[in-house]
């Protein structure tokens, strides 16, 4: 048996870190807030808790994957960073501000205990993690790290991790937002969408997620996992990143206004590709919207 990892947060990421880290053999401890995910981990083969605490009581390494940094704080604070063990591990695989990852890092080291930042990013054959932290410490996490993503990369020391999630999130985001702004103008000019993207194929412009974004964008498929929000929270994050180290993004800037307004004029749920609905608002009055 492996030594006791616990994983606090079973959201979309969580899971499949739960059913990867099951198949790997490697002897799992969880927690979340919410009862039906707790009882999803445990169908799937992980060891359940009622607290966070109780999850990482013992634990050579503890594994966080939640939604922001607020909540990174409040379940650190509520004791399950005191219930790791001496000389242990903690893994932030949630997206989180470069300069908390930093921060993270000096409290572990005031602890005794070693401290890595690991965010996450779907790729074509599953999660990839962007890994900071010293190299040693790295290398000593390859066990998770193999069993739980398909690709993982040493980027550079604490807080790195965390700017290179940032910079995958920038960058799909502008993508997807400029999908959809060149498929909203191409559809007001009456543009046969089908030729077009036959026309873009073995052009430059043509990317996987042209794609695969374009047709879903058409069809108003948004899905409901509420993935547009968490993106519109790590550009946020991004901006924040970017003032401190003084770097100009206004393309970011222009997005996350998009993304906002975005959601706020529709339904909390929708994933990215819902970018289309800004688009496509000024004509909803006068016709049916659909970018056919």
């Amino acid at each position: 048996m492996s030594a006791k990892y616990a994983l606090i947060g079973l959201g979309n990421v969580g899971s499949d870190l739960t059913t990867a880290a099951v198949a790997a053999g490697l002897d799992l401890h969880v927690y979340d807030i919410d009862p039906e995910a707790r009882e999803r981990a445990g169908r799937a083969g992980a060891v359940v808790h009622e607290s966070a605490a109780a999850a990482v009581d013992g634990a050579a390494t503890l594994v966080l994957s939640l939604p922001n940094a607020e909540v990174v704080e409040a379940v650190l604070a509520d004791g399950a960073l005191d219930a790791l063990r001496p000389g242990g591990t903690l893994i932030d695989m949630s997206t989180n501000l470069p300069a908390n990852a930093v921060a993270l890092a000096a409290t572990g080291r005031e602890r005794g205990l070693t401290v890595l930042d690991a965010p996450v990013s779907y790729g074509p054959e599953g999660l990839v993690a962007f890994v900071g932290g010293p190299p040693a410490d790295v290398t000593a996490q390859r066990e998770w790290l193999d069993a739980v993503v398909t690709q993982w990369t040493h980027v550079g020391a604490h807080g790195q991790g965390q700017y290179a999630k940032l910079v995958q999130n920038i960058l799909s985001g502008v993508q997807m937002g400029v999908i959809a702004e060149v498929l909203g103008f191409a559809s007001r000019a009456g543009t046969d969408l089908d030729a077009l993207a036959t026309a873009l194929r073995p052009t430059g412009a043509h990317s996987r997620m042209l794609e695969r974004t374009m047709p879903a964008m058409r069809e108003r498929r948004y899905g409901s996992a509420g993935t547009m929000a968490l993106h519109a929270k790590d550009m946020g994050y991004a901006l924040r990143a970017a003032e401190t180290i003084e770097a100009r993004m206004p393309f970011t800037q222009a997005l996350l206004t998009v993304f906002r307004e975005t959601l706020a004029a529709g339904d909390p749920r929708w994933g990215q590709t819902a970018l289309i609905e800004w688009f496509l608002a000024q004509d909803e009055d006068t016709t049916d919207g659909d970018p056919r």
